[in-house]
């Protein structure tokens, strides 16, 4: 009677005979279970058991350390489910049959070892699901502060046209607030808010770019002063829109000639309704005139280039673009931050000041917030925040299905023995990945500490 092997041939299984000698291949090797007495370091398992009912963090996952293999066998399991495509090669000179016969010479561990074993790694659990629990509070309170920037923002604009000085003053008062949580820590990182529910305004717009301009604008060592008008012209840099029907900017289509014209024409629109907010600064005014112009001239709608771009508006020029490339108009919306990001710096990084761009991605890091990964173990994940001292080992939400949702792992990818094989897009997921990582059509983005002081 043959045993199904658990080394990989090709992406399938194959059959040994009881001295370990090829019979077949077996193609379908979704299936395939083996005994605890055959299990070995690189092979991926499959428990099929409730996640609070075993001492590891997932329910599938490559075993790595002789401490997880002892640990498997003291599961009390007859037999395990593993995937041979997604485990190492055995050794050479290795087999089921010495597998199985080296695990009975053996010496048998004591109960009392065993219950040492058992207790140390669900202590380990435990220690970890505490972190997993710190990491969603802070979101969560990152998340809260968002959804309070939007609310003030969207009241404020409603207030543009009949009090617009009081409108004025109450937008000073968030972006004061804004920047004195942003410089309250040094080391805040940028993070995502992943809002379910979404509409098409423009407040998670113009918050998301000030959010983000006034990060970069503290990393290039700004004032306190210069980011409160950083964060001003951001918040008004799109103030031209309200003089475009709203059929052009809800359009998700490219723009036709007229259309773009048209809407080439919004911030020369944003300056002549600012002149009748007389409290706004000159700084402010220009955002609100040169968000669109590029150092090469190549922008709109001057067509201006060079020193005639002041650094505020640098900042905010590539962070808008890189927002609505994600989230904007026209048909270039919908890229995601990945893409976003190598966009800019592959095809249009002649339009932006370059340390103002090298500042953003470092910022973003090379897996921005938002960007959907699939890690070297093949698990889905979403990147929720940077680690800023490794650009390649964000934070992820990772996709498990066998895990309720509200306890869904947050990994820093810096502790974990996994890396990001390639960033995928929303249409590469499946409808249960999409709800399960609460993926929203838009990206929603704002700082939150480090936890430090």
């Amino acid at each position: 009677m043959g045993i199904l092997s658990p080394y990989p041939l090709g992406g399938s299984g194959f059959v040994l005979d009881d001295q370990g000698g090829l019979l077949g291949l077996v193609h379908d090797v979704s299936k395939t279970f083996l005994e605890t007495s055959q299990l070995r370091i690189g092979l991926f398992v499959h428990l099929d058991m409730p996640w609070m009912d075993h001492p590891f963090l997932t329910s599938s996952f490559k075993i790595r350390t002789q401490k997880q293999l002892d640990a498997l066998r003291q599961l009390r399991l007859a037999k395990i489910r593993i995937d041979p495509g997604r485990s190492d090669p055995p050794a050479a000179g290795s087999s089921p049959a010495k597998d199985a016969e080296a695990v009975a010479e053996e010496p048998p561990l004591i109960e009392e070892m065993r219950e040492h074993l058992a207790e140390a790694l669900w202590e380990e659990k435990r220690q970890r699901i505490e972190a997993l629990k710190q990491r969603r509070s802070r979101l969560n309170q990152c998340s809260k502060r968002y959804t309070k920037s939007v609310g003030s923002a969207r009241k404020l604009m409603s207030q543009l046209r009949s009090s617009p000085m009081q409108a004025v003053e109450a937008a000073s008062d968030l972006v004061t607030q804004m920047v004195d949580d942003l410089t309250a820590d040094c080391e805040a990182t940028v993070q995502l808010v992943n809002l379910k529910h979404q509409d098409e305004n423009s407040y998670y717009h113009c918050v998301n770019v000030a959010a983000l301009a006034m990060v970069i604008g503290q990393q290039l060592s700004l004032d306190k002063s210069q980011l409160r008008l950083l964060g001003m012209g951001a918040l008004f840099h799109d103030l031209g829109h309200q003089k475009i029907p709203t059929q052009i900017l809800l359009k998700k289509e490219a723009f036709n000639s007229p259309e773009r014209k048209f809407y080439e024409q919004h911030p020369r629109y944003g300056v002549e309704i600012a002149r009748n907010l007389s409290a706004l600064p000159k700084p402010v005014v220009e955002i609100i005139a040169r968000h669109h112009e590029h150092l090469d001239g190549s922008g709109f709608p001057e067509g201006v280039k060079g020193g005639d771009i002041g650094m505020l508006t640098r900042i905010v020029t590539v962070v808008n673009r890189y927002d609505n490339l994600c989230n904007g108009f026209g048909a270039d919306r919908g890229m995601s931050p990945h893409q976003a990001i190598s966009h800019m710096y592959t095809s249009e990084r002649q339009c932006y000041d370059a340390k103002v761009l090298t500042t953003f991605i470092t910022n973003l890091g090379v897996y921005p917030p938002g960007t959907v990964v699939q890690l070297s173990d093949e698990r889905v994940a979403l990147v929720v925040t940077i680690n800023p001292q490794d650009l390649l080992k964000p934070n992820v939400l990772v996709y498990s299905p066998e895990i309720p949702q509200e306890e869904a792992l947050i990994l820093d990818l810096a502790e974990e023995e996994v890396g990001i094989r390639e960033s995928l897009h929303r249409t590469d997921l499946t409808q249960d990945q999409i709800e399960y990582l609460n993926l929203s059509d838009k990206l929603s983005y704002y700082f939150q500490s480090s936890g430090r002081r």
